[in-house]
């Protein structure tokens, strides 16, 4: 290697194998059940035969199935074939294809199953044998842990990009979606057989100039109580502060009492006047850009600095994760993917998939733009918008784009920036990984470069024929409750790990009422509940819809995070836990029991828990955890009803068929929520 940074990133890169075998044997020794054996994939599959073996016709055989509540269809569910429908219109379909799609399910080879069918309109009804129902809860409580879990990705290998906070920089609520979502995903893929690669991307090197310049200049100016990771935030609260009063002089920012004008009036005092302070940025700025060109030429200082940064501000961030309990994978600095990506940016230049923008090109380009006001194909305002980005990009390295759109792949001074490193990165990861997809769960303002990453990956060759699958999963905003707007980087941080510690104590005090539990027993139930109530919170809602937080009012919050439903389904799971705990004997089995009654409730009730497998895939093939999250709540509903009406235990006498469905519940509801990454405690 030629200098001391890529000898860092040449240790890193065997690190990163090295996982990345460990990870791939875990999955090769992991075999998941297979989706085509679940009671219902069998169920649809018969009943595709049947149709199959009385249509008048080969064709169009597609049919959909919708879940039916017994107690008002007197069904179990209604299918109908949606391809015919389309093709005949809904008055031919009824005349012409109803009555056989009745005899195909009252065949003699669905009589074990089947025992009712009837029609109404485009639908035809079916009532299954309560048989069918009881030896499927058997399935479930053979596959215990495994239950909800298949092999339908199988094929498919996932790197899962989510979390990356910036070194440096203080988290944010922000990141708290990020982790959540990603984490979940990654979940989810994996429970559908996937081979999946978690990686949190950290940015330790875009605008790092800053902050070694800042460490060494402010060195002896620090307060004594901030600790490493501590100065390195306040170094970037510096930079901001000295920005804004630099860029924007009209903010009044010397003038006010703020910790913006206290910044500058510490790291800063001889600087009182609007001139001192431009003045004061420039030399900060030039000094920083010098310290960022001895970074990336790999100066040994530089690099000892900044790695000894680097680990500060990772041993800051896992208190985060530790707090969430959540593990990621890999933690790669977007510094490791500097090589590769100025390697594809010199490539894309000499094979013209990329050029220097020059004041030559750029005046051609003025020129088109004035031809096309002239024309009427645009307007002025957009042309002068156009020219202002153009002549910015002077010196830069660029890629054409669809659209005549283009991609800034390298500054004018020959230096790197996010985009360089966003296309190493996808890059590496193909030839390390050999990804079929890459999932990208980053916030919502990233969205246009996302868009233009991925369109230049496919323009220079890193990605070919959509080889790996490029994905953005964005998500909305933190707001806050009272205003609706957006909270700021300085307003959510302090709240990451506090808004953790809140709901921990919150859940504790709860669950010490009942004064049934032990001091760890307590503390256990309370990191559980707060986990479940914040990740809840976040993957109930539209993604990419904004999320309120109570600043001014934390009760409130905390309250409004239990009530989206995350304790309610673990309150569930422990219910049916406590019954089974209370039983204290083996749960019996379908082919024991004799004659029994299904009531109309059961039935509703064992069709969600064996749609279980079907919704983790959806909610995976979708990016989608919300579809699973309101499956499991509308569950734990239809569970707590039942619960309510229909006694498991009574007199010492247990119900058996209401046991076993118990124990269902149990595993569904835990499985479900561990695909969330919601544990439940043994007690409540």
């Amino acid at each position: 290697m030629s200098n001391g940074l890529e000898a860092v990133n040449d240790l890193k890169f065997q690190d990163i194998v090295a996982l990345r075998d460990v990870i791939a044997s875990r999955y090769a020794a992991w075999s998941a059940p297979h989706s085509g054996d679940y009671p219902i994939a069998r169920l649809q599959q018969r009943i595709t035969q049947s149709l199959a073996k009385h249509a008048p016709s080969s064709d169009d055989l597609l049919w959909e199935i919708d879940f039916l509540d017994r107690a008002k269809f007197d069904a179990d569910f209604a299918i109908r074939l949606t391809s015919l429908l389309k093709k005949r219109g809904a008055r031919e379909y009824i005349k012409s294809d109803i009555p056989w799609i009745v005899d195909a399910l009252r065949d003699d080879a669905l009589s074990e199953i089947v025992k009712e069918v009837s029609h109404r309109g485009i639908y035809v009804n079916v009532r299954l044998v309560d048989r069918w129902f009881l030896n499927s809860v058997q399935e479930i409580l053979d596959l215990g842990r495994e239950f909800g879990k298949s092999d339908s990705e199988s094929d498919r290998t996932y790197i899962v990009d989510y979390s990356s906070p910036n070194v440096a920089k203080a988290l944010h609520a922000g990141h708290i979606r990020s982790t959540i979502i990603g984490h979940v995903l990654g979940n989810l893929y994996q429970a559908c057989g996937a081979l999946v690669y978690r990686i949190n991307h950290i940015n330790d090197f875009g605008g790092f100039g800053f902050i070694l310049e800042g460490f060494r200049r402010f060195g002896e100016l620090f307060p004594e109580k901030l600790g490493p990771g501590e100065r390195l935030v306040e170094i970037y609260s510096i930079r901001r502060a000295l920005e804004k009063a630099a860029v924007e002089p009209a903010s009044g920012v010397l003038d006010a009492d703020s910790r913006d004008a206290q910044l500058l009036r510490h790291y800063f005092p001889g600087a009182g006047t609007p001139e001192a302070i431009r003045a004061a940025y420039r030399e900060y700025v030039a000094a920083s850009d010098e310290r960022f060109r001895r970074l990336e030429d790999g100066d040994p200082e530089e690099v000892a600095l900044w790695k000894l940064m680097v680990e500060w501000s990772l041993a800051d961030f896992e208190s985060f994760y530790a707090a969430l309990d959540i593990h990621i994978d890999l933690v790669i600095g977007e510094s490791f993917y500097l090589a590769a990506g100025d390697a594809a940016v010199s490539t894309a230049i000499q094979s013209g998939k990329a050029f220097v923008l020059t004041e030559e090109r750029v005046r051609t380009e003025i020129a088109q733009l004035d031809l096309a006001v002239a024309a009427g194909e645009m307007t002025a305002q957009v042309r002068d918008a156009n020219v202002a980005a153009l002549e910015k990009d002077i010196g830069a390295v660029v890629v054409p784009l669809p659209n005549n759109e283009r991609l800034v792949v390298r500054r004018s001074d020959g230096r790197s920036i996010y985009a360089t490193r966003d296309l190493g990165a996808i890059k590496l990861r193909r030839e390390i990984f050999n990804p079929t997809d890459i999932n990208y769960v980053v916030g919502q303002e990233q969205r246009v470069h996302f868009s233009r990453l991925f369109e230049a990956a496919d323009v220079l060759g890193i990605v070919t024929e959509g080889k790996p699958a490029l994905t953005h999963t964005y998500f909305g905003f933190y707001v806050d409750a009272e205003t609706g707007r957006k909270l700021s980087s300085r307003d959510s941080v302090a709240g990451v790990n506090e808004l953790l510690s809140s709901a921990v104590r919150h859940f504790r005090e709860k669950s010490a009422e009942n004064g049934q539990m032990t001091e760890d027993e307590l503390d256990n139930a309370a990191q559980q509940l707060a986990v479940g109530a914040v990740v809840f919170n976040d993957l109930k809602r539209d993604m990419k819809g904004p999320v309120p937080i109570s600043r001014a009012n934390p009760t409130a919050m905390l309250t409004e995070f239990e009530k989206s439903g995350g304790p309610y389904v673990v309150y569930s799971a422990c219910r049916a836990r406590a019954i089974l705990r209370k039983y204290g004997g083996s749960v019996p089995r379908a082919a024991d029991i004799g004659e029994f009654d299904l009531s109309n409730q059961e039935a509703m009730l064992i069709l969600r828990l064996l749609e279980l497998p079907d919704k983790a895939l959806r909610a995976a093939r979708e990016d989608n955890p919300s579809i699973l999250v309101r499956h499991l709540l509308d569950t734990a509903g239809i569970y707590n009803s039942y619960y309510a009406s229909a006694p498991v235990l009574h007199e010492g006498n247990a119900n058996k068929p209401r046991l076993m469905i118990t124990r269902a519940v149990e595993l569904m509801l835990t499985n479900g929520l561990s695909f969330c990454h919601i544990e439940c405690p043994p007690k409540i």
